[in-house]
């Protein structure tokens, strides 16, 4: 099985997203803090732990593919307090992935523009939540 290499350049590309979601979070009523374990999910609360990253590929308000993929390797966080936020390139909008739907979802191999043949856990996007976090 292959993997993505881990990149710093990517990671500080989108290492923001963790702060806006943090805001965002705030603004419902949530107070959320970045996890100190580097190696954890990224962000924690009292109540619930989320996983961010960008979709890049995801431009405007609505997701353009009737499923979502995630690294098989981010399975080690789902758990029933788990949520996956995947926010588009613009980070105005997120999809919200709850952690059993994460464990539920079956798993396919694909190929990306970084690796071949690498796994990821497949959920259709009518299983998630759109939301708006920016105005």
């Amino acid at each position: 099985m292959t993997y993505k290499p881990f990149s710093q350049e990517l990671y500080d590309i989108n290492d923001d997203a963790k702060n806006l979601v943090i805001k965002w979070l705030g603004v419902n009523g949530i107070e959320a803090w970045v996890n100190p374990d580097q190696y954890g999910i990224d962000l924690l609360s009292d109540e619930k732990k989320y996983e961010v990253e960008v979709k890049h590929n995801w431009r405007g308000e609505s997701f353009p593919f009737r499923d979502v993929h995630f690294p098989i390797r981010k399975l080690k966080f789902a758990n029933k307090n788990s949520v996956f936020v995947m926010l588009n390139h613009e980070r105005t909008h997120a999809l919200l992935v709850d952690g059993q739907a994460f464990l539920d979802a079956p798993q396919v191999v694909k190929d990306t523009i970084y690796t071949k043949g690498e796994k990821f856990v497949e959920i259709q996007v009518a299983d998630c939540n759109v939301v708006k976090v920016m105005a």
